[in-house]
């Protein structure tokens, strides 16, 4: 439905975009990461995971708390002594509670740090009833220093693709195009800090038929890191890219599905890809019903179904014209 609003009216709404937490309830994603080698289909290797979010305004602070649990390796639960332990650590670290402002973006604190100490002193303790070794003596007191250290811990954090992805500012200003130059930071690296990703992000005025606004960020291609090139050719050129798009809920601004596709690929004489590897990151919220009744305010930059009338002229009438191309 068309409405008498103009396109700058529209710019200033999407360009100052905020999270509405009032009547925000608990959020339930489910979280499966996979990893391609080459072209392949299958993949080699594949995490599933599901992640509760609760957001709370407290003193007009917001507290975001965020459980990671259920976690299974190849679609099987933790068995090898590997991923038990991983398993162990995990239910140690969550809940994991850290601040979260207006845009969505987090202090990267963890508040409930003492929370995270008591349980992981019981789960080594389980641990130590199953198994001992010099190996995981030595892995309980690595262990040990991380969690004893609250900014090491805080670091390790950004190690995770969801906390990476889930933190990313995605309500910045759009200018008059709905298109802004950006960076985003993703741990593609095992373990080692997130790489910079400078792209173009995008912010579509048309609304989804599924009651979401969606941001998409495409980097630009750039040289692939040393961990992604292969010893037995390092004179071949590499490069990486990342795309990700962000589905937003209408009426709370709050995440609702994420997907992230990570790329590592050569090219061949006339500049085809020819895939390295390649990581797919996709994140969906449960119980998307209870969207299904809400009605959009009218202070949304989302009603006009992507037809606007042209600005007024100085006598403020409206020309009577149509724009959608922007």
């Amino acid at each position: 439905m068309d409405i008498s609003m103009s396109k700058k009216e529209i710019l200033r709404r999407l360009n100052t975009l905020r999270i509405k937490p009032q009547g925000l309830q608990q959020r339930k994603y489910n979280v499966s990461v996979k990893y391609f080698s080459n072209s392949e289909e299958i993949p080699l290797k594949r995490i599933d995971y599901n992640v509760t979010v609760d957001l709370n305004i407290e003193s007009h602070k917001g507290f975001l708390s965020i459980i990671k649990e259920n976690v299974f390796f190849d679609q099987h639960k933790p068995d090898s002594i590997s991923e038990m332990l991983s398993n162990s650590v995990s239910k140690s670290l969550y809940p994991v509670t850290t601040h979260i402002n207006e845009k969505g973006l987090s202090s990267n604190e963890i508040i409930n740090i003492k929370e995270i100490k008591e349980r992981w002193i019981q789960e080594k303790s389980k641990i130590l009833e199953k198994y001992s070794g010099e190996s995981l003596t030595n892995f309980l007191l690595t262990v040990d220093k991380k969690i004893d250290n609250k900014t090491a811990l805080e670091r390790s954090l950004q190690y995770d693709w969801f906390w990476n992805v889930f933190f990313h500012p995605k309500f910045i200003d759009y200018g008059e195009t709905r298109k802004a130059e950006t960076s985003l930071y993703l741990a593609v690296v095992p373990y080692k800090s997130p790489l910079k990703f400078t792209g173009i992000q995008t912010i579509n005025k048309i609304p989804t038929n599924y009651h979401s606004f969606v941001i998409e960020f495409e980097s630009h291609e750039q040289n692939a890191h040393s961990h992604f090139v292969p010893e037995n050719n390092p004179d071949q050129h590499y490069f990486m890219s990342l795309k990700v798009i962000f589905d937003m809920d209408l009426y709370h601004h709050f995440p609702m599905h994420i997907q992230a596709y990570f790329e590592v690929y050569t090219k061949d004489w006339s500049g085809n890809k020819i895939f390295v590897k390649r990581i797919n990151y996709t994140q969906y919220q449960e119980n998307t019903e209870e969207f299904k009744d809400k009605e959009l305010s009218r202070t949304s930059p989302f009603i006009t179904g992507g037809l606007v009338v042209s600005e007024p002229n100085r006598w403020g009438f409206y020309k009577n014209e149509y724009e959608n191309d922007w």
